[in-house]
């Protein structure tokens, strides 16, 4: 058994983790295209392979469920403040926010 196949198969291994029928197609006939033409650009085809299954089971532990977690607590607020034109100096603003509490609540348990 050569490392092509191996290689091919490992691709199809990791096409076989996606959700969706489309998608697990496509990805298979780009991920074969990539590892047969990896000898080209004198890449390994099994870093090319490995590097298919790490996308797919990431693709994977991302996809969108059905029914979304709504965030709640401060996680609501922060989401509430960041969003608009202003965006990125309240995520900084806030960011800052959280590290002065974090550095507080760590004063304070180090002070004990």
């Amino acid at each position: 058994m050569n490392r092509l196949t191996v290689a091919l198969a490992l691709v199809r291994c990791a096409a076989a983790l996606l959700p969706d029928p489309e998608q697990r197609a496509r990805h298979l006939e780009q991920w074969r295209a990539d590892v047969r033409g990896a000898a080209e650009l004198e890449l390994s085809p099994l870093r090319i392979a490995a590097g298919t299954a790490v996308a797919a089971a990431l693709m994977t532990v991302t996809t969108r469920k059905e029914t979304p977690v709504l965030p709640i607590g401060p996680l609501a607020l922060a989401l509430r403040l960041v969003d608009g034109p202003t965006a990125r100096r309240r995520a900084v603003t806030l960011a800052a926010l959280s590290g002065m509490a974090l550095l507080t609540g760590l004063g304070l348990l180090l002070a004990q």
